[in-house]
């Protein structure tokens, strides 16, 4: 059994999101108003955010394979674990929208301003699947490995 945030749950949300985006973009564009425009800052704290989850991630990784001196806490672990996950979800979600950006923006590449739009909104969706992929490494760290005792059923109790 597969525990945590699995691939299919990114892919079903990007899709969606993508679904959406490209959908309400087309349908405003088509009412003579303009696409958003997107900031190369986007990308930026995209990175940023996923700078942040391998900084704690690292970590845990480092105690997982005996190179840390101390334990982190049990609180950090768990904000790890939840911040890997939360990426990988928020990643998958970002890289539809923005792909739904520049899908919209393709279909005039005459204009200048939609061919900047679709370029900055490719590379944001590229850094938000990069943000998933990161998300996914970092869960990996945090996983806990299966011991023996685990393996036991519960119920096999021996009496004194």
């Amino acid at each position: 059994m597969q525990d945590g945030v699995q691939v299919r749950h990114p892919v079903i949300a990007g899709v969606i999101a993508f679904v959406l985006s490209y959908g309400f973009l087309r349908f405003w564009s088509t009412q003579g108003n303009t696409i958003p425009q997107i900031s190369w800052f986007t990308v930026a704290v995209i990175a940023l955010m996923g700078g942040l989850v391998v900084a704690g991630g690292w970590q845990i990784r480092s105690y997982r394979r005996h190179t840390a001196r101390r334990m982190p806490a049990p609180q950090v672990a768990r904000r790890t674990l939840v911040a890997a996950q939360a990426s990988a979800l928020v990643g998958g979600v970002l890289a539809g929208w923005y792909a739904g950006h520049a899908a919209a923006a393709l279909h005039n590449l005459d204009s200048d301003r939609l061919r900047g739009i679709a370029i900055v909104a490719a590379a944001s969706a590229l850094a938000s699947v990069g943000l998933a992929i990161i998300g996914f490494v970092v869960q990996q760290w945090c996983r806990i490995d299966e011991d023996d005792d685990d393996k036991k059923p519960k119920g096999d109790a021996t009496p004194a």
